[in-house]
């Protein structure tokens, strides 16, 4: 499951309607309170924890998770190129990968892949979903 922070409905539409296509399930919150309690609770299951930085109201919430969850998923946060503060503070809080929205959204799916954890064997893939590059280990420890 991917955990998604984001306030902006184009963009959590457009991006939870890519992933829920090739059969990921995705959670959508929209405070920073519900995100880390959200992982805290389940991150068993969850694959990625991503994050509009634009729908952050508070990175301190988020860097305790970070800190106090044992084995959290992974964390990508998007947000505008010019929003250095925004990208020093995902960095600050702890979170493992920071990119533009640029990035983000030029290779949504592909960019979501090379961080989050393996699909669980569990969930639902529909047939034809491309298997996550084998090749691509960066982003695991």
């Amino acid at each position: 499951m991917i955990l998604f922070l984001n306030r902006d409905l184009f963009v959590g539409v457009r991006v939870a309607n890519a992933l829920r296509a090739r059969g990921d399930r995705v959670e959508m919150v929209s405070t920073a309170t519900a995100f880390a309690r959200r992982l805290a609770a389940a991150n068993t299951g969850i694959r990625l924890g991503l994050i509009d930085m634009r729908a952050v109201d508070d990175w301190a919430t988020i860097e305790t998770a970070i800190r106090d969850v044992p084995g959290i998923a992974p964390l990508l946060a998007f947000g505008p190129h010019r929003d250095v503060a925004a990208f020093q503070a995902a960095k600050a809080a702890g979170v493992a990968r920071v990119v533009s929205n640029g990035t983000f959204h030029a290779d949504t799916l592909g960019t979501i892949d090379r961080y989050a954890l393996d699909r669980d064997l569990d969930s639902p893939v529909e047939p034809g979903t491309p298997p996550i590059p084998e090749d691509d280990q960066s982003h695991r420890a």
